[in-house]
């Protein structure tokens, strides 16, 4: 030993001679940390060999259990205790320093004063906190300087003993606790750095010695009672998945199958008189999870007579877990029968001779693995029959036995039963046959057990043994709070059958799927969210160290699903994966031993094991059915301190958004958190990083997800950049301050580092610290003067995605090489940007700089913009290294020279052109292309070679190319067949924009093929100034412009548009009617200055052709009414029609039946007594009735342009259609009478099945209505008129009795005399009107004219209205008593609106309104003048909601105050009003203000 360690023994022994024993202790352990480090690793070893030596075992003596739990839990805390020493290490390597290595880099000396460094520490702690300090505190002497210095503080105790040390005090923290924060006096100058932990060298060397200590005899005892079972001791100890499976036979137990009658008929019929018929040997596999009735199905279908009769032999065989190839050949020739004259042989040999000439159906139950070669070998005797329609069903719980048996796409994916047949089977199996099912409390109860068990009939049969015996409400409700099913343990019970798939698992597969426990039921997962999370728990290991972690967990999702425990489906087009129904429930119960997820629910009655250490927390649903409210939650959560050993918990996840009352809630239970490695908070409303900034430690920490609901400036937490384990930190959800730490460097092991966008990124200095980081966002080259130089890319080998901006500060290729781009053998995804907009650029200077910032091979996506060089680089170009790009973006570059996109041809002097590029190479990957901004690009022409080029090419994007003239279709014709697609220059095309490219004057016919899914083109010279089309959305809007001439087949591919089911044409020439015709599936027409061309030399007789249009929008319709009206004799099934904009005078009738005409006769004798109107009726009664509409459509005269409606609308709308005229309907065919075409006749009554009318900007619509009779269908519910109507004196709604809402505006006073039926026995509920200030005038001289003439019939009118909801501007017209009065008993909503001359309320205003007692929101808007509001406000007891808006000259509230019952009160836009309100809350806290 060193002779300067022993006189340093010896100074602080005589020095520190009180507490001798304890400083030689902390010294030993100092000295001894690199030992304790590799004894506790050793221990740790041994124990988790131990541990795994007993994985998958199921382990019967409790003892042994007990023993096997400790041992995990110090292999728990031995981790931990490493992993604590690896965070300061780290910290050692960003400070240089050793504090935590078992020995200082810098020699013998440095190590001797590190290790008494951390002894005067130790001795600091017991000297400071001894009984003697406090009579130290005084200097009463100079020999007591020393005594007082000791036993002062702690801090004055280490000072002292470093100086009797003999080495500078600098070495000695100065810091208290064992984890106080830290300041570097460089750092703290700068104001960016983040406190530092100090460590606590003596205390982590003293628990790695006391884990290794417990840990030895523990492993002792597990290793001794290991070694006896192996000796044949009676433990019993037994793989789970070894036990043997139950055998099935053909033979159901089950006498009726609930719920499968459709998929049984469907397997029977394909069995036996499908298309399996034709086929030699069918494989029909039927898969689903454990209990979900496979076997029962099959039995069924086994033992159909159908089926019976159909096959000469049927065989059923269970394989189960063991997939033994010899084993069932044997066991298939047992059950065959033998044939006369059978030769001896091999069992496949005997296998032939008697399946001979003979149909056969073998089941194979319950297979668990099947090799792909194994499964061929098994069928090789089988394939050799000479009869067709053999079929194999097998049943399976695993996706990837189901591709490797099946002979087609016909597998049978079983799901749960209906709700109706789950209920009937649940039933069956509680009540039986004999018991009585009226008990309707006990029904009550099953159903909502039958909820929770997810449609498995197993999971019924299981509930179903347990409610039988004991039907009393007492037993049901624990049986349904407990979820005791879960607990039964036989083999027919769904628990054990499920928890069979999962023993299965691999040991890492099973880890993968039980702590997806701790998210939510049917929580839809992505890809990387699980890569993620199972990143952050550190469990995914692989035996290849190159393999990343990726890669392992995309294989394990893969595996996942083909298990059967994720399922995968599709969300918004991406795909995601969700553990179904009662999967989720095991995962929960494999699980509990570590992972409990809590949610109201449960909170009270889980159980919350001592073992637990990853927790989640569902705060959605808080108040649900088990009536616990969020408050009562909230406070069984405070309670969790108890119940949970908070230390232990490395995972805590949050799911719902909680309020801001719950931070304190969480301070109190995870303040002593200090072994969290996985936080989970995607929704918080509050500042988050305060959470975190209160915890004690956080060296743990690898998964960290942050977000908020709302942006309040919270800012990150400030001691982020100290998380040094962090390996994945997601900020994609934070809304809020992005201010990241000078020091986020630090974070060496951060392997993805997930923010919304990329400046966030380029804020990181020093950034190639972060060595394991995949993603950089954004790298702005030189942003800052240290800490952005290229150079700090060359350290990031695994980065996945990278974008460099600034790249014109780059300024030499040396420079640019010290990138080691071409070293990232990782890297996908690739940007380089320079700046846009500069005046001046080196050409070949950028040109070298390009070609030193050359990719590895495998890069898949690649982006170049703003490039100032002449040329593409040669590893783009002639020498064409990223040939397996599948992006490629150019953007904003002027290079004569072209990356390989076939014969390019580029501007060159004035009318010359040049290629772009030769070269035989090409990029036969690529599937997405962008060019943009290339200013001297040409033509881009289609040559033989372009389909080797472009064949799997998907999207293509170009815009802004101002030269660009031609593209490879240009000239292409719609493609009919696939062998044409092929022929294309891009047969697997499926996005297509083409933005701002003005001397494009050709484009293919859109879709030109059926591959096209989206199309969006504007701005280019063929006259067409939009087309957007998604197959997707099923929907086409094209606008033209006056330069197209024709819509045609050169702009419409209208033969591949036949599934499209919503078209807007604008501003086109007439669409030619044979077009039209094609668009079969239409279910939404829009055209817009546009009209149809029909084909004059076509009988209209010939043309049957009918359309499934439901929905019609005409604006500025370009044809005659005839033409209009022809297009709606080809719409049977139109609902909607909207008309508007045009300005022909055009003349409106309705097309009638024979029998509709007689109908409506008769309707007009009653109310007519015009006597040419009865004399008309007279002659239409002789006419014949017939069943189906005749429409004279072309034997109008050619001067009279009308437009014939058919009765089939449900919606019209007609809308500034300026000179449209109602006339009466068309005759049938013979009957026209010339002198009645003149008069209004029935007006729209015709349309027996109109519900919502809307009229607005149509003064002459009824100005040749004449007659009395009522105008519109009595079928309306809705109907809106504005604006004046020229020649009406007075419009009657009294047929109306279906109207609900009436919507007026602008209407003059020809409406006075019908609304008070409507009101009075009507079934109006909702009223709008506005600008028409004669209604009410008209109603209440309609209710005071019935008054005079009887009394009790007013009486009854006062209760019978049914008008709900009232909006009008007209306060003078509404506030009167009598109208009042009809309504008080409705009345509930009241808003009175825009009368800038109402300075005050009459007294007889405030009484009409003091009878609207039901009134329960009540606004007053726009009130310019208004000074006060009615004093009798307080009077409406019902009153919950009132809105002052716009009414700035009300200077106080009623002197009497508000109603009692007010809930709500908005004021806006007055000062006054508002100071007022602010006092009002005070003295009426439940009132919610808003302001």
């Amino acid at each position: 030993m060193d002779t300067g360690i022993i006189v340093a023994r010896w100074v602080v022994g005589k020095a520190l001679n009180p507490v001798l024993d304890g400083l030689v202790e902390a010294w030993a352990a100092s000295q001894k940390l690199g030992p304790n480090v590799d004894a506790l690793k050793m221990e740790l070893l041994y124990a988790r060999a131990m541990l795994n030596n007993v994985r998958g075992r199921e382990i019967h003596n409790t003892d042994l259990n007990e023993l096997l739990q400790k041992l995990r839990d110090l292999a728990y805390n031995a981790d931990d205790v490493l992993d604590e020493l690896d965070y300061f290490r780290i910290q050692d390597e960003l400070d240089d320093t050793s504090e935590a290595a078992a020995e200082h880099a810098k020699g013998c000396v440095s190590d001797l004063f590190l290790n008494a460094h951390h002894t005067a520490k130790a001795a600091g702690k017991l000297l400071g906190f001894s009984s003697s300090c406090s009579s130290c505190a005084t200097n009463n002497g100079p020999g007591d300087s020393i005594t007082a210095a000791c036993c002062g503080s702690p801090h004055n105790t280490i000072h002292a003993i470093g100086k009797r040390l003999c080495f500078s005090t600098s070495l000695v923290d100065d810091c208290d606790h064992d984890y106080g924060c830290v300041h570097d006096e460089r750092d703290h100058v700068k104001g960016k750095s983040t406190p530092k932990l100090k460590f606590d060298r003596v205390g982590l060397s003293k628990k790695m010695k006391i884990i290794v200590e417990q840990l030895q005899p523990v492993c002792a005892k597990v290793t001794a009672i290991l070694n006896l079972e192996l000796m044949g001791s009676h433990l019993s100890i037994e793989s789970s998945t070894a036990k043997s499976r139950p055998i099935t036979a053909p033979t159901s137990i089950e006498p009726t199958l609930y719920g499968r009658d459709a998929v049984m008929k469907r397997i029977i019929d394909s069995i036996t008189q499908g298309t399996c018929c034709e086929e030699y040997l069918t494989v029909l596999p039927i898969i689903g999870p454990g209990g979900i009735g496979k076997t029962t199905l099959i039995q069924h279908i086994y033992n159909s007579q159908q089926v019976q009769n159909h096959f000469q032999i049927m065989v059923w065989t269970c394989v189960s877990q063991s997939f033994s190839v010899d084993k069932l050949i044997e066991e298939i020739k047992e059950k065959l029968p033998s044939v006369e004259g059978e030769k001896k042989g091999s069992a496949e040999e005997l296998i032939v001779q008697r399946l001979k000439s003979k149909r056969f159906l073998f089941i194979l139950d319950d297979i668990w693995k099947c090799e792909s070669d194994d499964w061929k070998r098994l069928l090789v005797p089988l394939r050799k029959g000479q009869t067709k329609g053999n079929i194999i069903i097998v049943t399976t719980r695993f996706l990837v036995v189901t591709e490797t048996v099946k002979t087609s796409d016909n597998k049978i994916q079983l799901e749960g039963i209906d709700d109706e047949a789950f209920w009937e089977l649940f039933l069956a199996y509680v009540f039986g046959p004999e018991k009585s099912k009226n008990d309707k409390d006990l029904l009550c109860i099953g159903k909502d057990i039958v909820k929770k068990l997810k449609g498995s009939p197993l999971a019924a049969k299981t509930v179903g043994k347990l409610l039988s015996n004991h039907l009393d409400r007492v037993h049901w409700m624990r049986v349904l709070d407990s979820k005791e099913w879960e607990l039964q343990a036989g083999d027919h019970d769904i628990m054990p059958a499920l928890k069979l798939s999962y023993d299965y698992l691999p040991f890492h597969l099973q880890q993968c799927f039980s702590y997806c426990a701790l998210f939510p039921e049917d929580y839809k997962f992505n890809n990387k969210e699980l890569i993620r999370f199972w990143i952050g728990l550190d469990i995914l290991h692989s035996e290849s160290q190159n393999k990343a972690f990726e890669d392992i967990a995309l294989s394990n999702i893969d595996s996942l699903v083909s298990h059967g425990f994720f399922k995968r489906e599709e969300t918004d087009g991406h795909p995601c994966y969700i553990i179904h129904d009662l999967l989720h429930n095991l995962a929960l119960k494999v699980a509990s031993l570590e992972c409990v997820s809590l949610h109201s629910s449960n909170v009270k009655s889980v159980e919350i094991r001592p073992s637990i250490r990853h927790l989640s927390i569902i705060t959605d649903g808080a108040n649900d059915t088990d009536g616990i409210t969020d408050e009562n939650f909230k406070s069984e959560l405070i309670k969790l301190k108890k119940r949970l050993k908070v230390e232990n918990v490395q995972t805590l996840m949050i799911f719902g958004e909680v309020d801001k009352s719950f931070i304190g809630c969480f301070h109190d239970l995870f303040k002593e958190a200090s072994a969290l490695r996985v936080l989970y908070f995607p929704k918080m409303p509050f500042a988050v990083g305060s959470i975190l900034d209160e915890f004690t430690t956080l060296v743990h920490l690898r998964y960290l997800r942050l977000g908020t609901t709302i942006g309040n400036n919270f800012h990150l937490p400030i001691n982020l950049s100290r998380f040094y384990h962090l390996r994945i930190l997601d900020l994609e959800k934070w809304d809020n301050c992005f201010h990241l730490p000078g020091d986020i460097s630090n974070l060496a092991k951060l392997h993805n580092f997930l923010v919304p966008g990329y400046p966030i990124h380029s804020n990181i200095s020093n950034v190639g610290k972060l060595q394991f980081l995949q993603e950089l966002k954004g790298f702005q080259v030189n942003r800052k003067d240290v800490g952005f130089e290229l150079k700090q890319l060359g350290y990031l080998m695994e980065l996945r995605e990278l974008r460099i901006d600034n790249l014109e500060k780059v300024h030499t290729k040396e420079e640019a090489a010290e990138a080691k781009l071409l070293s990232k053998t990782r890297l996908r995804k690739l940007e380089l940007n320079w700046k846009q907009g500069r005046t001046s650029t080196n050409a070949f200077n950028e040109d070298q700089i390009l070609e030193k910032l050359q990719p590895h091979s495998s890069l898949q996506e690649l982006s170049i913009h703003g490039h100032g060089g002449s040329s593409c680089p040669k590893w783009l170009g002639t020498e064409l290294s990223v040939k397996f790009l599948e992006t490629f973006r150019l953007k904003n570059v002027v290079w004569n020279i072209l990356p390989p996109l076939g014969e390019v041809f580029l501007v060159g002097g004035p009318g010359e052109e040049s290629i772009g590029q030769k070269t035989s190479q090409n990029f036969r990957s690529l599937k997405r292309l962008e060019l943009v901004k290339l200013p001297n690009l040409r033509k881009w022409v289609a040559k033989e070679i372009f389909p080797t080029f472009f064949s799997v090419l998907e999207v293509l994007i170009v815009r802004k190319c101002n030269e660009l003239a031609e593209l490879p279709f240009s000239y292409h014709t719609y493609c009919t067949s696939e062998e044409d697609v092929k022929a294309t220059c891009f047969p697997r095309l499926r996005e297509l924009e083409i933005h701002n490219c003005p001397k494009i004057v050709s484009l293919p016919p859109i879709p030109y093929t059926q591959t096209l899914c989206s199309v969006n083109i504007t701005d280019v010279g063929t006259g067409l100034e939009s087309l957007v089309y998604s197959s997707k959305s099923s929907k086409l809007e094209i606008k033209g412009n006056k330069d197209l001439k024709v819509l045609d087949d050169n702009v419409l591919a209208s033969r591949n548009l036949h599934k499209l089911q919503n078209l807007t044409i604008e501003g086109f020439p007439p669409l030619e009617e044979r077009h039209l015709q094609m668009l079969t599936s239409l279910k939404r027409f829009s055209l817009f200055s546009s009209s149809i061309a029909f084909n004059p030399t076509v009988e209209r007789s010939d043309v049957e052709w009918r359309l499934s249009i439901e929905n019609l929008m005409i604006q500025d319709w370009n044809g005659s009414g005839k033409e209009l009206t022809q297009l709606l004799f080809h719409l049977p099934k139109l609902s909607l029609l909207s008309l508007g904009g045009c300005r022909k005078k055009t003349l409106l009738s309705i097309a009638l039946t024979q029998q509709q005409t007689s109908a409506q006769v008769e309707s007009t004798q009653v109310t007519a007594s015009n006597h040419r109107q009865q004399q008309k009726a007279e002659d239409l009664d002789l006419l014949e009735e017939e069943e189906v509409t005749q429409l004279d459509v072309d034997g109008e005269d050619e001067d009279d342009d009308r437009l014939l409606l058919t009765n089939s609308l449900e919606q019209l709308w007609i809308v500034n259609y300026k000179e449209l005229i109602l006339v009466s309907h068309p005759l049938p065919i013979g009957h026209h009478n010339k002198e009645e075409e003149g008069t209004g006749g029935w007006g729209l009554q015709a349309l027996c099945s109109l519900r919502q009318l809307g009229i607005r900007g149509c003064p002459l619509l009824l100005s040749a209505y004449e007659a009395p009779a009522c105008l519109f269908p009595s079928s309306l519910q809705y109907l809106q008129i504005t604006g004046p109507m020229e020649g009406v004196q007075m419009l009657d709604l009294s047929n109306l009795t279906s109207l609900t809402k009436l919507f007026i505006e602008d209407c003059g006073e020809y409406l006075r005399k019908g609304l008070l039926p409507l009101l009075a026995q009507g079934q109006l509920s909702n009223l709008i009107v506005y600008k028409t200030y004669g209604l009410f005038a008209g109603v209440l001289d309609s209710i005071l004219r019935g008054a005079q003439e009887e009394q009790e019939q007013l009486h009854l009118l006062e209760h019978s209205s049914k008008l709900r909801v009232l909006e009008t501007d007209d306060l003078a017209g509404i506030l009167v008593k009598p109208i009042c009065r009809l309504l008080s008993s409705s009345l509930t909503n009241l808003t009175l609106q825009g009368n800038s001359e109402v300075k005050r309320f009459t007294n007889e205003q405030e009484e009409a309104l003091q009878l609207l007692t039901f009134l329960q929101d009540l606004k007053f808007i726009h009130y310019d003048k208004l000074r006060c509001l009615p004093a009798g406000l307080h009077r409406l007891t019902n009153l919950k909601r009132l809105m002052i808006m716009n009414c700035p000259s009300i200077q106080s509230l009623p002197k009497d105050g508000l109603p009692g019952s007010l809930k709500y009160f908005i004021v806006r836009d007055n000062e006054k009003l508002v100071k007022q309100c602010k006092k009002l809350k005070k003295t009426n806290p439940e009132i919610e203000l808003i302001l």
